[in-house]
Formats: C-alpha cells, structure tokens, sequence
C-alpha cells in the first residue's frame, strides 16, 4: 500500500516542523518546504529549502511531487506595532507569506488533493477572530486566511476533500515574535508549544472519514505575556 504524502511549509522549524514530525510518526512521507533546516532533520521525504514568495521557484518544485494527501500551510511571518509603524516591505511579507503563499498551493495542489479524497490545513492564528490592536496586519491576514479556508472548504467537500484551519494562540518555541518587543510569560500554563499544535493535528487526520473538523482554537490555559528585555 502506498504510504501517504504531505506537504508541509514552515517545516524548517516552530509548529511546521513539529507537524511534520507527529506526520512522519504516522507513517506519512513529508515534504517539508522551508528556509534553513535544521540539523538531523534527514526524516523528510525531501527538504525543499525556498523562499514562498518565490513563487515560480515553489510551483516547479510542487509538481515534482507526484501524490498528496495533505497540505498543511504552516509558514508564517509577523510585525507586530502601531499600524503607522508598519514598513511597506513588512507588509508585503507578510502578505505574501502568511496568505498570498497558502492560497497559491493551495490552488496547485487540489487537483492531486481530489485524487486522494486529501486534506487541507491551514494554520491560522486566533488574532483571526479578535480586534488586535499592536498587530492589526497580522491579524487581517490570517482572517483572511480563515475566510479562504471556511469558503474552500464548501466548495470542495463535495469532492471528499477536508479543509481545517487550526487557530493557535501565544506559542513558545516559534520564530513568530522575534520582531515584536513581547514575548509568552514564560509561567506554566501561559504558553503553548508546537507539539501542543501537532497533537491537535494527529487528532483532526485520524479522525473517521466521513466526519470533519472546520475550525479549532488551541489556547494555553492563562492569558499572559512579557516585556521583552534589552
């Protein structure tokens, strides 16, 4: 039997490597699309070392592959501030990488995604659904994001395929805060961890076919962050 394939962005590290990982344990052959892998990260089926918003570059190297049963957009990029301080090179990035990118494979990959009854999951981010104020940018982007998926997914259920989109909230172990001046207290309780993300994952693709998750929040159990220092 022909062991199952997904493609996972952001696989380099954070939640996206996380993910793959947990995918890797259950058997499936990853993919893993990313910037700079880290070391012993030889599980993949393939490391694709790119930048997403190389577009061109992302197509060629996805229609290489062959099968896919999963698409999991984990990539993601933020600038967090008073809008007025947002940097028109800030906001392409995260445009382009945190929403232009997801729909573009999304897009290519659902020929092969109907041809295995596949699944998509995109990692939103539960500024999604909330006023942010300090992020407001980010947390359009991934409402839109959360609106691609909730629409995709009428359209194509019909043809057997899942559309998920996981809403993380303050995340340790992630790169996503490195430009923002705060930081997840680093108290018990007040964070969650990618593997948290993976296990949320593990529970949405092993559930009964015929059955399906649209949406879900992961949120630590406390609301707390920290000053960075320096």
């Amino acid at each position: 039997m022909e062991l199952k394939t997904a493609v996972v962005t952001g696989a380099s590290s954070g939640i996206g490597l996380a993910i793959a990982r947990m995918l890797i344990g259950e058997g499936y052959k990853v993919y893993g699309i990313g910037r700079v892998f880290p070391e012993n990260s030889d599980f993949f089926e393939k490391r694709i070392s790119l930048d997403l918003r190389d577009t061109d570059i992302l197509l060629e190297k996805v229609r290489e592959i062959k099968r896919v049963d999963l698409l999991v957009n984990a990539a993601g990029s933020a600038y967090y501030g008073l809008a007025e301080f947002n940097t028109p090179d800030q906001i392409k990035e995260m445009c382009r990488t945190d929403l232009e990118a997801p729909m573009i494979l999304t897009s290519a990959l659902l020929p092969k995604l109907k041809e295995t009854r596949g699944m998509v999951i995109n990692i939103a981010s539960v500024t999604s659904t909330r006023i942010n104020t300090h992020g407001a940018a980010y947390g359009a982007l991934k409402a839109g994001l959360r609106s691609y998926g909730r629409s995709l997914y009428e359209e194509v259920r019909k043809t057997g395929i899942r559309v998920v989109t996981v809403c993380p909230d303050l995340c340790a172990g992630t790169k996503l805060y490195r430009n923002a001046d705060f930081a997840p207290s680093e108290e018990e309780g007040c964070y969650l961890v990618p593997e948290d993300i993976a296990e949320c994952v593990k529970d949405i693709i092993t559930m009964r076919e015929g059955a399906a998750v649209t949406e879900v929040e992961v949120r630590p159990q406390f609301n707390r962050i920290e000053k960075k220092k320096g």
